[in-house]
């Protein structure tokens, strides 16, 4: 399958090498293999209510790579100049979203499961949760 071409910056798709036989499939990621950054911290969205959303927020100093595990959502990305929506549906394909991206999550399926990767330890001072704010400090970037 064939992702879209991603237009917004700082963004682009990952590779989640695996490999598959009579018995299933086994995609895994590798410290120091593959991730643009060294892991600090996992998490994982799941049991989003029917309508609900998450993310709607940007980071200034985290990375995050987005892998659906189980089910699709739809994921907003919006750099300050292009905004595109994509799927994320695929356990194949990591979804590396950089800094200085507002990206919000909908469209949840029944029992969709995303592992979230991030670059960074959680620090609230670094997100930016006011989209207004968001598009100012955004639009300073090169």
């Amino acid at each position: 399958m064939t992702e879209p071409v991603l237009k917004t910056r700082y963004c682009r798709w990952v590779a989640v090498p695996g490999a598959a036989d009579v018995r299933g499939r086994v995609n895994f990621l590798e410290v120091g293999k593959g991730l643009p950054f060294r892991p600090q911290r996992l998490f994982w969205l799941h049991h989003v209510a029917p309508g609900q959303w998450r993310g709607r927020h940007g980071h200034r100093e985290s990375e995050l790579v987005l892998v659906a595990l189980h089910g699709a959502c739809q994921v907003h990305l919006d750099d300050g100049r292009v905004t595109q929506q994509v799927a994320l549906d695929d356990p194949a394909n990591g979804l590396l979203v950089g800094t200085w991206v507002w990206h919000e999550l909908t469209d949840f399926t029944p029992q969709a499961a995303i592992l979230v990767i991030a670059s960074t330890l959680y620090d609230e001072a670094e997100y930016l949760r006011d989209y207004e704010v968001f598009k100012r400090e955004a639009g300073l970037r090169p």
